[in-house]
């Protein structure tokens, strides 16, 4: 069957684009001479083939500085290992700066209350210049780790580019985040200066942060200089942690002349993963790779140069932000953008594109399906003349949403469907100016992308076929390490582990026989009903015909008994869970895609939870609902909704089986990071609980006061805990837990020897005690409070840490490392000693923790004889 195009460039648009241009260019330079210019699949698969040339071609092309030159283009072909322009020293920033006449507008800032604001090109280069001279002035410099707490706003771009002019390391995270989910990415990488903002706007409101900044800047593992930046109309304050101004750094110090030459590979920028499977991995990508990567992706495939006004719907926490901001290196204007896109209303992001002519424009998914629902129609109520491609990323783009765009905004733009990932700030495949597009689809492999499906034995599938997609061959914009990972091991399991040699990515696609790409969605995540494959992004694409469900997740779980169970969970409008809209989903499933596609459950829930970038928690779902402990598969800062995750967590555990009145305690740790601590996610009846009792103390708090503080019912209390003994019990076991599996992580982390395990085990106590106070000595407390058969059992959890101990202890003294004659009582006293701590230790104390912890080690070591 013959599929057409839903929309061909026209002779023009091909002959005037910048990748033909280059096609050409590359013959003029006696590079490669290919047979038509005009095909972007020729030009794909020379540079496919010969990635050395290409990428070298492309630095050519478009000038970039070297420097110095590179000794050799790719030292090998080796992944992971490939080296890449070997020699070649060169710096982001200056390539970043180059375009753009002095007085065009180079950043403007939206925000949702109408605020706008900008800074031109010669504005953008004093202040760049400005800042690194006070932070250069301050000893920062190369290597040094810059991180930021910021929304999008001007000073962010600035202090980025300031970083990247002193070979300095960028990190930042949204101020949306909560402190622990910022310190969780942040604070791995030991920061130098700290730059954060003081609030954000959101829906028209002002949020306030500095509260959270304080409490960040106290959380973050060094002493870093704290540069404040006014931020979301939020003045800063006397509370306001602040060393310098953000003012001030534009003032009484010397501009930097020109940015520190770095080599290819200096790192540039840690971009983190959502941290839904654990603790977010940190991705750095080097000065190079990224510089190539940014003048391929929205030079080529967008189409963005000078006379462009580039605008991306993105926060920092997404590496569009990182992406939106390299329209720079093409001279374009970019546009950020501070609040919700349906605030007042959905329509908010058009009248953005019509309001500063924006030309190329870049959503998701969920917005174009969101002002399809909401019946919007921007076409013909706006004038968007000036626009040329609508760029969508972040999910599988629906063919729903391509006629969308063509019956409600113009039929005549390109709709440019992409992917590639924080992995390596850039795409894999994605559309382009001399590519049709084709609805449901993306039009090709990116340039300089060698791609190719294989099934599960590693033999490539031909066009047609569902398998993984691979990348056979080097990209410079693959990351040059993961942070804290020497040895590179956390980087092979990611991409190397099952083809050795080769990138899997992870998602599951097919290459038609047009040469577009079909993504049907995550590998780990793929279904699998009796040995066929089906693609999640079917069943949601399927749904979005049907307005009353807004949103949804499909999961297929292999049952231990060796049944295949794939639940669809579905958020409705206002609720709706009746016999007549499970038929209705049933049949559109069905009629859309297959029967097979039908799931077998259909479960109404109040909302789900997609990570903070918009991506559906499809394998920690699943994984859930197979009995994996919620701690090992997600945690509270990766997601957007914290109660929506928490309503999964349950479900899951009453459909393993667990009573249905148990409590889930939403994990915020792995604890295999045992030293650093967030702030305790309880739900939030224990979290009235802990602050109550430790006011009150059990016996003087009621449930009505319970109730008050949970902001929950008396009736609603007993909907989770039949008694204030319950609620008592459940909040101490919960404390205990924590305390024991920290300490086992702890010892096992340790060397094999009895003295690194008791400095292990003593420091984890100690620490637990100081950052787990409240709780502590609610414990020690009120250990007499609790029944009879509930103090056995909490005490036998407890005497496992006091077993652990003393083993060690008796290990030590067998070994001839301590000399106590009084092993048992040398370890009761080290455990009330550690205990102590909480009833007395203060964050505003005198004696900092740090000296603390030296002290009551050497008093430990002193009680068990150290010699």
């Amino acid at each position: 069957m013959t599929v057409e195009a839903a929309w061909l460039p026209t002779d023009a648009q091909i002959d005037s684009s910048r990748v033909v241009d280059f096609a050409r260019w590359l013959g003029t330079e006696g590079i490669v001479d290919l047979s038509d210019p005009r095909d972007f699949r020729e030009l794909q698969a020379w540079s496919a083939a010969e990635p050395a040339l290409f990428w070298e071609a492309v630095a050519r092309y478009f000038g970039v500085d070297f420097a110095t030159e590179a000794t050799e283009v790719l030292s090998s072909s080796e992944m992971p290992g490939a080296r890449w322009f070997q020699g070649a020293t060169l710096n982001f920033a200056r390539e970043m700066l180059k375009h753009g006449a002095a007085e065009r507008e180079a950043v403007i800032l939206v925000r949702d209350d109408g605020h706008r604001e900008s800074i031109t090109f010669g504005q953008l280069r004093d202040q760049v210049a400005a800042v690194a001279g006070a932070l250069a002035d301050r000893g920062i410099g190369q290597g040094d780790r810059i991180v930021a707490y910021l929304p999008n706003c001007l000073e962010g771009v600035v202090a980025f580019l300031a970083s990247a002019t002193l070979g300095a390391v960028w990190s930042q995270t949204g101020m949306d985040y909560a402190p622990t989910a910022a310190m969780d990415r942040l604070g791995q990488l030991d920061p130098t200066v700290f730059i954060a903002g003081t609030g954000y706007l959101f829906k028209g409101e002002q949020q306030d942060r500095r509260e959270a900044v304080a409490e960040l800047r106290v959380l973050l593992p060094v002493d870093a200089l704290v540069v404040s930046v006014e931020t979301g109309g939020v003045a800063r304050d006397d509370t306001t942690p602040c060393d310098v101004a953000w003012e001030q750094l534009q003032r009484f110090s010397k501009p930097v002349a020109a940015p520190l030459d770095v080599p290819f590979d200096h790192p540039l920028w840690v971009l983190f993963t959502s941290g839904t499977t654990g603790r977010p991995k940190g991705i750095v990508h080097g000065h190079g790779g990224a510089l190539l990567e940014q003048l391929v992706s929205p030079g080529f495939h967008m189409g963005v140069d000078e006379a462009d006004v580039f605008f991306w719907f993105t926060t920092p926490n997404w590496m569009m932000w990182n992406a939106q901001v390299c329209g720079l290196l093409h001279g374009a204007t970019i546009v950020l953008f501070d609040g919700s896109p349906t605030h007042p209303d959905t329509g908010l992001l058009w009248r953005v594109v019509q309001d500063l002519g924006v030309t190329v424009f870049g959503t998701s998914p969920g917005y174009l399906q969101a002002c399809a629902r909401d019946g919007l129609e921007p076409g013909r109520d706006l004038d968007l003349s000036t626009l040329e491609l609508i760029g969508v990323t972040g999910s599988v783009l629906p063919a729903s949403s391509n006629h969308w765009v063509r019956d409600h905004v113009r039929a005549d733009l390109q709709v440019g469907s992409m992917s590639g990932g924080t992995d390596i700030v850039g795409i894999f495949v994605a559309s382009a100016p001399n590519l049709p597009v084709y609805d449901g689809e993306i039009s090709g492999t990116a340039l300089g992308v060698a791609l190719e499906v294989w099934d599960e034995r590693g033999d490539r599938l031909p066009d047609g076929q569902t398998g993984e997609m691979v990348i056979t061959r080097p990209m410079p914009s693959m990351p040059i390490a993961f942070w804290d990972d020497p040895e590179g091991e956390r980087y092979r399991d990611a991409y190397f582990d099952v083809f050795p040699g080769v990138w899997r990515h992870g998602d599951a696609i097919t290459i038609t026989e047009r040469g577009t790409i079909m993504i049907h969605g995550r590998t780990d995540s793929t279904l699998n009903r009796n040995g066929v494959r089906l693609g999640s992004a079917e069943i949601y694409e399927a749904l979005e015909s049907l307005p009353e469900v807004l949103d949804s997740l499909v999961v297929g779980v292999e049952l231990a008994e060796g049944g295949y169970w794939m639940p669809l969970f579905v958020v409705t409008e206002d609720g709706q869970d009746d016999a007549a809209l499970r038929t209705r989903i049933v049949e559109t499933i069905a009629g859309r895609t297959s029967r097979r596609h039908v799931p077998d459950e259909i479960i109404v829930a109040p909302a789900l939870p997609r990570t903070r970038t918009g991506k559906r928690l499809e394998v920690p779902v699943k994984r859930m609902l197979q009995g994996t402990s919620p701690r090992r598969v997600t945690s509270t800062g990766a997601v957007d909704d914290v109660d929506a995750l928490q309503w999964l967590i349950d479900f899951a555990r009453k459909r393993n089986g667990a009573s249905a009145t148990a409590t889930t305690v939403l994990p915020t740790d792995t604890y295999e990071d045992w030293r650093i601590y967030h702030e305790q996610d309880l739900p939030r009846v224990l979290a009235a609980a802990l602050d109550v009792f430790a006011e009150k103390g059990y016996h003087g708090t009621t449930t009505r006061q319970l109730a008050d503080r949970s902001g929950l019912s008396v009736p609603g209390i007993y909907h989770h805990y039949k008694a204030k003994q319950d609620i008592l019990f459940d909040l101490m076991m919960v404390i205990v837990d924590e305390l024991v599996e920290r300490s086992r992580f702890a010892v096992a982390q340790a060397d094999d020897d009895p003295r690194a395990q008791f400095d292990a085990l003593v420091s984890s106590m100690l620490l637990f005690h100081v950052y787990r106070r409240k709780g502590a000595i609610v414990s020690t407390s009120e250990l007499r409070s609790l029944e009879s058969g509930n103090r056995r059992k909490y005490l036998d959890r407890r005497d496992e840490l006091q077993a652990l101990l003393d083993q060690i202890i008796e290990r030590g003294v067998g070994a001839g490392v301590f000399h106590t004659p009084y092993p048992g009582d040398a370890g009761r006293a080290i455990a009330s000693m550690c205990a102590g701590v909480a009833t007395w230790y203060r964050p505003d104390a005198p004696l900092s923790f740090d000296p603390l912890l030296d002290r009551y080690l050497s008093i430990a070591e002193a009680i068990v004889g150290l010699h």
